[in-house]
């Protein structure tokens, strides 16, 4: 399988201080696990990491280069980011084997404006981003797209209705709702026999007290 080269540096476990110090001289605390391997504590440059963190490599597979060493196989299987600014924080790298299967979380892309919003008056709703899916490490879809221009109302899509590519298999729940367009109209009659039904409980109320 064809790697790209990261250059990453071992480091000694410390405190938040550290990590902290290590962010302010642009490196990202990282480790590197996976079968077979002791874990291993590593810092990368964040402008390196960014570069196989772009749109559309996400699960580019890397040679880790651990204090000029290469020869571990990896991707990058989770990334920590700042809830506040954004920024990485942390990331882990898994080992990978070219026979193994990973299990990784894949966004989900939709694109195009559905039938069912534009001429039938729905309303859509996006419930899941991101899908977990299991493949080798060569299959791994960057990220899974799916055009909803021809779906119209009164639908809702799962995680196992996609057509996942050859070798990819589903890990999340297969009822997973990917997203669903629904209905104005039935909204409309539910509000409507909510408030017609108020009327006629608040005359039921002074007959009970009564009794």
């Amino acid at each position: 399988m064809e790697l790209t080269t990261l250059k990453v540096t071992s480091r000694v476990l410390g405190a938040n201080r550290a990590n902290a110090r290590l962010r302010k001289a642009g490196q990202i605390p990282a480790v590197y696990y996976g079968k077979g391997i002791e874990a291993q504590n590593l810092s990368v440059s964040e402008i390196d990491l960014r570069k196989v963190l772009a749109p559309g490599k996400r699960y580019t597979l890397l040679d880790l280069e651990i204090d000029g060493k290469a020869g571990n196989p990896a991707l990058v299987y989770s990334v920590q980011k700042d809830a506040i600014t954004q920024k990485i924080t942390h990331v882990d790298f898994i080992k990978i084997a070219e026979d193994d299967f990973v299990k990784v979380r894949v966004p989900v892309k939709l694109s195009g404006l559905p039938i069912g919003v534009k001429t039938q008056g729905g309303v859509f709703a996006q419930e899941a981003r991101y899908l977990m899916l299991a493949a080798k490490p060569a299959c791994i879809p960057a990220v899974l797209e799916l055009d909803i221009s021809n779906f119209e109302t009164n639908v809702t899509f799962y995680a196992k209705d996609f057509k996942l590519p050859e070798g990819v298999t589903l890990a999340s729940g297969p009822r997973t709702v990917i997203f669903s367009i629904s209905s104005k109209s039935k909204k409309k009659d539910t509000a409507a026999d909510a408030a017609a039904a108020a009327p006629a409980a608040a005359a039921a109320a002074p007959a009970a007290e009564a009794k």
